[in-house]
């Protein structure tokens, strides 16, 4: 078993009330108080020879590349560690401020732009503070099945529509209608852990949609990954840290509609972070150890094609934006009105035919591998990574680097539902699937070349993609 220097730290990075809150459509956006802290946890890798990496998460809906891009350089600008080499994650958390105007929400963002820096640079430090605190350490590595917690939302009616679970948290809905969800869920947690002499620093990942506190609340929150990440690293002791990497749950969410009893609010988020905190016990308990060596990241840029808006839609857009401006759409706990996909799609007429490129980022740590996905990426797709992939442990994590949308399966968009609708997703059907074979090649790439990899990076050390393997692919 070799070791590797290991760093880590959390920062909060809650700002004041009235920063607008992103996740859902709301007719009040402003955020009224706090009820538990933001957080930005980072771990910071060091391998030989100078091979560094960092994994930065925090409790926010989402982040653009304009944002990372503005995390990465502000790390780059106090800690000598490659940006590129920093994966950035966003837990998803629908009761954190909106960093930037994506969605539809510039209006509301625009007001706030100094306060937003300030919030993203307090979490930037995260990664500075972790790579003042390395030490040696080891890494185990355990996994656990936590069933009954995770739930397919897209479920296949008897006629062959679809209907999305959270529906059955309303009065009119009748689950005789539903044949079973269309989709599975990965019910596998898995815990990374790096002790060391003095602390013991946890990964902790599993895909759940942290969309339990929806639309109705307006406090500030980091749901179920906060009672999570807090129970771990008081489970590890003092001075530890957890940090949570959401996997693939873009159609993945709590709700079983065959219970009404369930629902929303901090008891049901409390609820599930607790189930989940003592899966990663478990998988503590039976953690192995593993190589820590090599430590390498290998990047890809992913050219994808976006979807058309054709003349009728561009119509259909007009006509429900005309109505809008009469009577202006209410907020609502799930779901978005017509009125903002019509403004959204006529933003995506305008760049239908610019490709876009997107960042698929893979980290090799020994016998493990974290692979970032951008936007919100469906179970199915982490599921044949994990299963494909040559690592002896593979972690999955959707939302990281950028924020692209929903990524649906091929076959889901002739399924409809929400999800597959034009602005929920935005590039072409088969997208998703680029984005995979991007990190399977990576992933092959990483530990079946290694004597390739190693000529790539020797030299004088004044080409910094020395310790990034990055291409592009179309």
């Amino acid at each position: 078993m070799s070791r590797l220097q290991v760093g880590v730290a959390s920062v909060d990075f809650t700002p004041e009330p009235g920063l607008p809150l992103m996740g859902n459509f709301r007719s009040d956006y402003a955020a009224r108080g706090v009820h538990d802290p933001l957080r930005a946890r980072a771990i910071v890798l060091a391998g030989e020879p100078s091979e560094r990496a960092a994994v930065l998460a925090l409790d926010i809906c989402m982040l653009d590349r304009q944002n990372v891009a503005f995390l990465r350089e502000a790390i780059a600008a106090d800690c000598d560690l490659p940006p590129e080499n920093v994966l950035v994650h966003a837990t998803h958390t629908h009761s954190a401020p909106a960093p930037s105007g994506m969605l539809g929400m510039q209006a509301e963002v625009a007001p706030h732009a100094p306060a937003i820096e300030r919030f993203l640079r307090k979490a930037a430090a995260a990664v500075l503070q972790a790579s003042r605190t390395m030490e040696e350490a080891a890494l185990e590595i355990g996994s656990v099945s936590a069933p009954r917690v995770s739930f397919n939302r897209r479920l296949r009616r008897r006629d062959g529509a679809t209907r999305m679970n959270w529906e059955a948290l309303q009065p009119v809905f009748d689950p005789a209608e539903i044949l079973g969800p269309w989709g599975p869920v990965d019910e596998q947690l898995v815990c990374l852990a790096a002790r060391s002499a003095r602390r013991t620093a946890a990964l902790v990942n599993f895909g759940l949609h942290p969309a339990i506190l929806a639309g109705d609340n307006w406090l500030y929150s980091a749901d179920y990954p906060g009672y999570l990440t807090e129970a771990v690293a008081g489970i590890l002791g003092r001075g530890s840290t957890c940090l949570f990497l959401n996997g693939c749950c873009g159609d993945v969410n709590h709700v079983d509609y065959r219970d009404r009893s369930q629902g929303r609010g901090y008891a049901m988020a409390e609820r599930v972070g607790s189930i989940l905190a003592n899966a990663a016990k478990e998988a503590l308990s039976t953690a192995a150890p593993i190589e820590a060596s090599p430590l390498r990241v290998s990047r890809e840029r992913v050219v994808l094609e976006r979807l058309k808006i054709d003349p009728d839609q561009r119509r259909w857009c007009e006509d429900v934006l005309e109505q809008a401006q009469r009577r202006p759409p209410q907020g609502q706990v799930d779901g978005l009105p017509d009125a903002y996909f019509a403004r959204l799609r006529l933003e995506m007429a305008r760049v239908e035919n610019q490709p876009d490129e997107v960042e698929v980022m893979v980290i090799r740590l020994g016998d493990a591998a974290i692979v970032g996905l951008p936007g919100e990426a469906f179970c199915r797709l982490g599921l044949e990574i994990k299963h494909r992939s040559p690592a002896r442990h593979t972690i999955v994590a959707g939302l990281c680097n950028d924020a692209i949308g929903y990524l649906p399966t091929r076959e889901s968009f002739a399924q409809g539902g929400y999800e597959t609708t034009t602005g929920s997703t935005f590039y072409e059907p088969g997208s998703a699937e680029k984005l995979v074979q991007s990190a399977l090649a990576q992933l092959e790439r990483l530990f079946t070349a290694p004597d390739r990899h190693q000529r790539r990076t020797a030299g004088d050390g004044s080409d910094r993609k020395r310790e990034s393997d990055e291409t592009r692919i179309v």
